[in-house]
């Protein structure tokens, strides 16, 4: 007789029934650990800056922890995004699956709105703190908002490291 294999959404059926058995023993915060999302590294990218290296370290870190790798490509308001095609084209090389999210405006402000609705972000990771700065002239209270961001923040260029010793 033919053994049928269990029908299986990515195991998604077994995550969810793992997660109740867990609940129902009174495991509530490992029941809710199984049921989060995939984690998730957001790389930052405006239209005035692109870094390799960031790319390379966000690619590298995601593939290392098994994250998701999303970026967050801000221009600045008013201006068109001259050099995303550039950019995709660039990523693309690299072979690595991404998601990409288009914003204007504050690069600060559009970091800190992103990270708030999205849990599983583990951290986020900058070219530069020049960059960080884009589209922010003119805004208030700026240094503040950083201490409402719920995940660490890495900034890889080497252009802006103190000299080594």
């Amino acid at each position: 007789m033919k053994q049928r294999k269990a029908f299986s959404y990515g195991g998604v059926f077994e995550k969810l029934m793992s997660a109740i058995t867990f609940a129902e023993e009174g495991e509530h915060e490992k029941a809710k650990e199984m049921l989060k999302g995939r984690k998730t590294v957001l790389l930052v990218i405006s239209d005035r800056f692109f870094d390799r290296d960031s790319l390379k370290y966000a690619i590298n870190i995601s593939d290392r922890i098994e994250a998701n790798l999303e970026i967050l490509y801000v221009s600045e308001p008013g201006k068109g995004k001259e050099n995303l095609n550039d950019f995709r084209a660039e990523v693309e090389k690299v072979g690595f699956r991404f998601s990409l999210v288009l914003k204007e405006g504050c690069m600060k402000k559009a970091i800190l709105d992103y990270t708030n609705k999205r849990n599983e972000i583990v951290f986020v990771v900058a070219g530069s703190e020049t960059e960080l700065e884009i589209g922010c002239e003119g805004e208030k209270a700026l240094p503040d908002l950083w201490k409402g961001l719920k995940c660490p923040l890495v900034i890889v260029s080497k252009g802006e490291a103190p000299p080594i010793k």
